[in-house]
C-alpha cells in the first residue's frame, strides 16, 4: 500500500461505521482496510467477560448473543457524561467508547502504514463546542494527535471537488491548486445522511475560497431510525400472529434489528424483502415491499426535506442558485432519499463518490493540504520523492500544524476554508426591561469562522464582587431551552462598583468550532479568560486515566 503524506490521515468517526483514509504522494485518496480487511469498522464495542474489549465487526456480531455487553450508537450521545445504558454492569462515557473505536482504526492502519503522526477528524457541522471538545478528548484518550477538526459536509464537498479537479485533468499532486478546485460547481448542497445523524450544508466554491454558507441537521435522524421503523412493523405483525412482542426480549430484539437492517439494504436494490422473526420458539415471515417501507418512513424523509428547505431559506438561496446536490452517508443509498433530493431540487444527485468513504477521503485531503501549506506549497511528489527511501522528520511539522489549528499561524493565501457555526452563542443575562433571564446572543448561527465579537452588560447590584458568565448555545429566547456549555468567572472585583457598571464579554470562535471567552470589568480592568468549564467535561486526570485504560483494554 502507498504511504500517507506525512503520515497524517483523515478519520470519519461515524455513528454506525468509522473509516480512516490518507492521500498518497500521487494524490489518490485511499481508505485503509482494518485488520479484518474491511474498509469500514463498525462503531461498536464489546466488553468480554474476561475483561477484554473488542471493537468492530466481531463486537457487532456479538450484539445478538450478548446485547448487555455491547455498546453502539454512542456518537448520538457525544457530550453527555455517561452513555445511556449500563454495559457489562458499568457506567461508561461516550467519549471513552469513541476512543476505543478510534484506537482500533488507528492501530489497524499503523500495521499497514507505520506510526501515524496526526489526524484530521470529521465532526457533524451542527456539533457545538461541547461535542467538539468531547471528540478531541476521545482522540487524546486514543493517543491521537488531532491536527484539526473538519465539518463532515465540508469534508465531503472537498472530496468531490478534488475528484472533479483530477477528472478534468488537474495535477492531483498539486495540492494548493487542487484545494482551490476552481472547476467545481459554484454552490453545492451536501446532504449527509449517515447511520445516526443528518447533516446538511450549503457550500460555495469561488476561486480560492471554500465557503460554508449555512449548515443544519438533526442529531437523532439517520439510518438507525429507518431500521427501527421496520423493527416496529414486523414486531406488530408478529404480535398479530402470535400475541407476544419480540421487542420485550433483548436477544430477540437484536436478532430482529439485524434482520431489518439487512432487509433495508435489500430494499435499496430490490422491490421486496422477507424478514424472519423468531421469539419464544415461534416464528413469523413478514414480507415488506419497497413501497410499504417508504410509507412507514415517510415522516422521517419529510423531516429531512424540511431541514434542507430551511437551510436554503437561511442562506437566502433558491434551488436555481444551487449548482449541485451531493449525497453522502450510507443511508443516501436508499432510493427514496435520492428520489426526494431530485424532486425538491430539480437536479440529478451527484453519484461520483463512495457514499460511506467520502468524508474520510475529504478529511485526508484536508490533512494533506495542511501538510502542503506548511511545506511552502510544494507538490506531493517533491515532498516525498521516493516511497521506499528515507522520510523527512515530521516532529516540527506536527507542532506547526497544531499551532495552525489553534489559530496562531496564518495559512498560505492560496487556500482558504471559511466555515460557519451551527448554533448561536450567547450568555444568560437579565433583561432590564422585564427583569427575566434571556439568551443574549453574541455570535448568531451561520456566522463565518473564525470570528470575535463582544457585548457589554451591567452589574446586577451595587458593590458586586464577582461575575459569573453563563455561556449558552442555542436560538431560544429562554436560556433554559438552550444548552449551557460552561461559564467564565470574574472574581475579586474592587469595592464600590455601582449597579450597572459595565462588564464586557468577548467571544472568540476559532476555525475548529471551539469557543474562547474573556470577560472584562471595564471600570477596574479586572478580567478573566476561560477555557470553558463544561458541565459534562472530564478533568485532565480523568482523561489520562482513561487513556491508560483504553490502551490496556482494546485488543489489537
Amino acid at each position: 500500500m502507498s504511504e500517507p503524506i506525512g503520515r497524517i490521515v483523515g478519520i470519519d468517526l461515524g455513528t454506525t461505521y468509522t473509516s480512516l483514509a490518507f492521500l498518497d504522494r500521487f494524490g489518490n485518496a485511499i481508505t485503509v482496510p482494518n485488520m479484518e480487511g474491511e474498509p469500514l469498522t463498525p462503531s461498536v464495542v464489546l466488553f468480554e467477560e474476561d475483561g477484554a474489549v473488542v471493537v468492530g465487526r466481531d463486537a457487532k456480531r456479538a450484539a445478538f448473543a450478548d446485547p448487555d455487553l455491547v455498546a453502539s450508537e454512542f456518537k448520538r450521545e457525544m457530550g453527555e457524561r455517561f452513555y445511556s445504558r449500563l454495559i457489562a454492569g458499568q457506567r461508561l462515557s461516550p467519549v471513552a467508547l469513541s476512543a476505543m473505536v478510534l484506537r482500533k482504526v488507528v492501530r489497524d492502519a499503523e500495521h499497514r502504514l507505520g506510526e501515524i503522526d496526526g489526524a484530521v477528524i470529521s465532526v457533524p457541522a451542527y456539533f457545538g463546542d461541547t461535542r467538539r471538545k468531547a471528540t478531541e478528548d476521545a482522540a487524546r484518550i486514543a493517543g491521537i494527535n488531532v491536527i484539526d477538526l473538519i465539518n463532515e459536509p465540508t469534508a465531503a464537498a472537498l472530496a468531490a471537488a478534488f475528484v472533479e479537479y483530477t477528472r478534468r485533468g488537474g495535477d492531483p499532486s498539486d495540492l494548493v491548486t487542487a484545494r482551490v478546485a476552481a472547476t467545481a460547481p459554484a454552490t453545492t448542497l451536501v446532504f449527509d445522511l449517515g447511520g445516526g445523524t443528518l447533516d446538511s450544508t450549503l457550500i460555495r466554491i469561488d476561486g480560492n475560497r471554500f465557503e460554508v454558507l449555512a449548515c443544519g441537521g438533526e442529531a437523532l435522524l439517520g439510518g438507525i431510525d429507518w431500521d427501527k421503523r421496520l423493527v416496529d412493523y414486523v414486531s406488530q405483525q408478529f404480535i398479530r400472529e402470535h400475541g407476544v412482542d419480540p421487542r420485550t426480549d433483548a436477544h430477540a430484539y437484536q436478532a430482529t434489528y439485524n434482520s431489518c437492517e439487512e432487509a433495508k439494504r435489500t430494499l435499496s436494490n430490490r422491490k421486496r424483502a422477507t424478514i424472519a422473526v423468531h421469539f419464544g420458539g415461534l416464528m413469523s415471515r413478514v414480507q415488506v415491499t419497497r413501497d410499504k417501507f417508504e410509507e412507514l418512513t415517510a415522516d422521517l424523509l419529510a423531516r429531512a426535506e424540511i431541514c434542507i428547505e430551511l437551510l436554503l431559506q437561511r442562506a437566502g438561496l433558491t434551488w436555481s442558485e444551487v449548482d449541485e446536490v451531493l449525497p453522502v452517508g450510507g443511508s443516501t443509498r436508499m432510493p427514496m432519499v435520492r428520489d426526494t433530493l431530485q424532486r425538491v431540487s430539480g437536479k440529478e444527485p451527484h453519484a461520483g463518490l463512495p457514499a460511506d468513504e467520502a468524508i474520510a477521503h475529504g478529511a485526508a485531503v484536508h490533512a494533506a493540504i495542511l501538510f502542503a501549506q506548511h511545506s511552502k506549497g510544494k507538490k506531493l511528489a517533491e515532498l516525498m520523492p521516493d516511497l521506499g527511501d528515507e522520510e523527512p522528520s515530521f516532529e516540527e511539522l506536527t507542532a506547526s500544524l497544531a499551532a495552525l489549528a489553534q489559530g496562531t499561524q496564518t495559512p498560505v493565501e492560496e487556500a482558504q476554508v471559511v466555515d460557519v457555526n451551527a448554533h448561536s452563542l450567547g450568555v444568560a443575562a437579565r433583561s432590564p426591561k422585564d427583569n427575566v433571564m434571556v439568551n443574549s446572543i453574541i455570535i448568531p448561527k451561520d456566522t463565518p469562522l473564525p470570528t470575535m465579537r463582544s457585548k457589554v452588560f451591567g452589574l446586577e447590584e451595587d458593590n458586586q464582587r464577582m461575575v459569573i458568565v453563563r455561556i449558552i448555545e442555542g436560538e431560544a429566547a429562554d436560556p433554559a431551552a438552550c444548552t449551557q456549555i460552561g461559564q467564565c468567572v470574574i472574581s475579586q472585583l474592587p469595592d464600590g462598583l455601582s449597579k450597572g457598571s459595565p462588564v464586557e464579554v468577548v467571544f472568540r470562535y476559532d476555525t475548529r468550532g471551539r469557543v474562547h471567552v474573556k470577560a472584562v470589568d471595564r471600570t477596574s480592568g479586572v478580567s478573566a479568560e476561560s477555557t470553558i468549564r463544561r458541565d459534562t467535561a472530564m478533568s485532565e486526570s480523568e482523561l489520562m486515566k482513561l487513556k491508560d485504560e483504553v490502551g490496556r483494554l482494546v485488543t489489537d
